[in-house]
């Protein structure tokens, strides 16, 4: 099981993932990926912060939260097509799941492998880094965990305040972009943990990680209901989207502070 202490964090090479299409590739929106980003930039220790910087040019993550779902515009990239999801039948946990190799669990593995290959060159690195910031946020929207045969909820039509969308919108942008806060704003109001919540949240395995965003995707599809959402929907799940981007933005603070010390 990986575990974000050095050893295993770096053996990330022990775990798997899986996704499907390109279709499903957007999460949190980028408001969501950087409020991630802003989280985990202020939990960076110092040291971690001049590397990142060397490798970077500049350590503000929130630079660099939407780079990996941008470059799908550059048709020449091999990282273009990358899956930031996985497929999973509700009622089953990630490593029952049966994946395939193509997944948000191997794409992090295999960049948290680059960034700490010693033989990486800064250009490749910097790569790994802007993606290991993305996909964090990426596997704990629960919607990249959804269902293979409605595409995680793109197929799902739901109207939200009488406008039409679906369910994988919903909860990349719609009901983020309904609480008009700023990225900053919304790092603010995700919160911080207390210390017994932290340590718990930091010794979770990246399975893990999945297993518990897919408790929430399960929550998701069983208040379907009529599909037509409102007041009552966001007072519902907006919590779940607050305590999703903490989660995701400790957790990468963390995983890079080990991985770069």
């Amino acid at each position: 099981m990986i575990r974000l202490n050095r050893t295993v964090g770096i053996c990330l090479l022990g775990i798997l993932f899986s996704f499907i299409s390109g279709s499903q590739c957007w999460a949190w929106g980028k408001t969501g990926h950087r409020a991630v980003a802003e989280i985990a930039y202020q939990h960076l220790n110092p040291e971690a912060k001049l590397k990142i910087a060397d490798i970077l040019g500049d350590n503000y993550f929130p630079l660099y939260a939407n780079w990996a779902d941008d470059i799908r515009s550059d048709k020449n990239n091999p990282l273009s097509e990358a899956h930031h999801y996985s497929n999973m039948p509700l009622e089953v946990n990630y490593e029952d799941s049966k994946q395939s190799t193509d997944d948000v669990f191997n794409l992090l593995k295999r960049m948290i492998d680059q960034l700490d290959n010693i033989n990486a060159s800064k250009v490749e690195k910097a790569v790994a880094i802007k993606f290991i910031i993305h996909l964090v946020g990426d596997m704990h929207q629960p919607m990249h965990l959804g269902l293979a045969d409605d595409l995680g909820g793109n197929l799902i039509p739901v109207k939200w305040f009488g406008k039409e969308t679906n369910l994988h919108k919903l909860w990349d942008e719609d009901l983020i972009d309904y609480s008009r806060l700023s990225y900053t704003e919304l790092a603010r109001f995700a919160g911080t943990p207390y210390e017994a919540e932290l340590n718990d949240m930091l010794n979770k395995s990246v399975v893990q990680w999945i297993d518990e965003t897919h408790e929430q995707t399960r929550l998701i599809y069983a208040n379907l209901d009529n599909k037509e959402y409102e007041y009552a929907y966001y007072s519902q799940f907006i919590p779940v989207v607050y305590l999703q981007i903490q989660r995701a933005g400790f957790r990468l603070a963390n995983l890079l502070n080990l991985l770069l010390r």
